[in-house]
């Protein structure tokens, strides 16, 4: 296949995959396209469901696994130095995926990165690997959760090689990364379209045929529009999105993993917080939670709940606050079924410090908060 060919499957595997909710949200995901020994991947904090050709940064791919390799020092995020040792031309303001050096080792001349809801019932689970095992055998590849970068990426490299030296076969195509997402590659639309989309309905069957043990949802009793009102005045927010239906009031409550415990993977932090504040029903006790959350966070909440009743988020406009809620909301339905498969698992304390700390993280949010 030659490589305008490759480049328009690409695309068309981008906008496909990335204009549906289930599989990325917001920036979330990358994409890349491999000819000629340069890596085309798409710019940090763009969505995938606008991505254009024009869009994509070019990189030499020995650049990038020549620093993969090396442990010497570099001045910087490690990543962000290999991405400008190895860029091909002018900048244009456009700065690659965090995610390269992991695009550049995939042997395969198409890779996409995503967040299946679905998938992450597994990959945010304690027995994730177990699952994996179970429901795929050798046919992916497990990695356990590790900090985004160069730590990933040769995490990535050790379990493909663990797995070829094990079954004597290459690595397969598809990736599960432990309270992230997965990685999914092949050589045309086709073959990433179809293990995509094997990889997450065997995961749903799994999920459907697990039980299920939520009580069902308790009366509506908080009034949710002067709650809202309450968190806009108190954390001096331009907007404020909320949900109360059901499934919120049957998942939203206390020992939930995101409501008590932490975040499931990077993205809900970079868009929701890693914490939620818990509201009283009174609005009237709502300005002193809120105090009290930035006296402990140094920083207001992004996303609140009352246990069992509703969940608010905070944003600079509607439509950010409504994807803070949205990707919270994600989070519940993850941990929801991650506990009908085994039992949720949260990024620790370390984990989550990390990518709060991450200035690649930083402005992969400031990008996407500009779109």
């Amino acid at each position: 296949m030659d490589a305008a060919a490759l480049h328009e499957q690409l695309i068309r595997l981008s906008n496909h995959y990335g204009s549906q909710v289930e599989h990325a949200r917001a920036g979330g995901g990358n994409a890349s396209v491999k000819h000629d020994g340069v890596l085309h991947i798409k710019p940090s904090g763009t969505t995938l469901a606008a991505l254009r050709d024009e869009d994509l940064v070019p990189l030499r791919i020995d650049v990038l696994l020549e620093a993969l390799a090396s442990d010497a020092p570099v001045e910087g995020d490690p990543v962000m130095a290999a991405a400008s040792a190895a860029r091909i031309g002018e900048p244009g303001g456009r700065r690659p995926s965090v995610e390269i050096l992991f695009h550049a080792l995939m042997p395969e001349a198409l890779v996409l990165h995503l967040h299946p809801l679905v998938a992450n019932a597994v990959t945010c689970n304690r027995h994730g690997r177990r699952l994996a095992e179970k429901l795929f055998a050798d046919d992916v590849v497990w990695v356990d959760y590790i900090d985004p970068g160069v730590p990933l990426a040769r995490g990535i490299a050790a379990a493909r090689r663990e797995h070829e030296e094990r079954t004597g076969r290459p690595a397969p195509a598809i990736t599960l990364l432990g309270n992230h997402g997965i990685i999914v590659a092949g050589d045309s639309y086709d073959e990433v379209a179809e293990r995509i989309d094997h990889l997450t309905r065997t995961i749903s069957d799994a999920i459907e045929a697990a039980p299920t043990s939520r009580s069902a949802p308790a009366a509506l009793t908080v009034d949710v529009e002067a709650v809202a009102n309450a968190l806009r005045e108190a954390t001096g927010a331009e907007a404020v999105a909320s949900a109360s239906d059901d499934f919120v009031r049957s998942n939203a409550v206390l020992g939930a993993g995101p409501v008590c415990h932490g975040p499931l993977i990077p993205d809900q932090i970079v868009y929701a917080g890693s914490l939620p504040a818990h509201l009283p029903d009174d609005a009237s006790g709502v300005a002193a939670t809120v105090e009290r959350f930035r006296s402990e966070h140094g920083r207001a909440p992004v996303t609140c709940v009352v246990p069992g009743q509703a969940v608010f988020a905070v944003g600079a406009s509607q439509k950010a606050a409504r994807n803070a809620l949205d990707t919270f909301l994600d989070a519940l339905r993850v941990a929801r079924d991650a506990d009908r498969l085994g039992e949720v698992r949260v990024m620790d304390e370390r984990e989550r410090h990390f990518i709060e700390n991450w200035e690649a993280e930083a402005y992969r949010q400031s990008v996407a908060a500009e779109s």
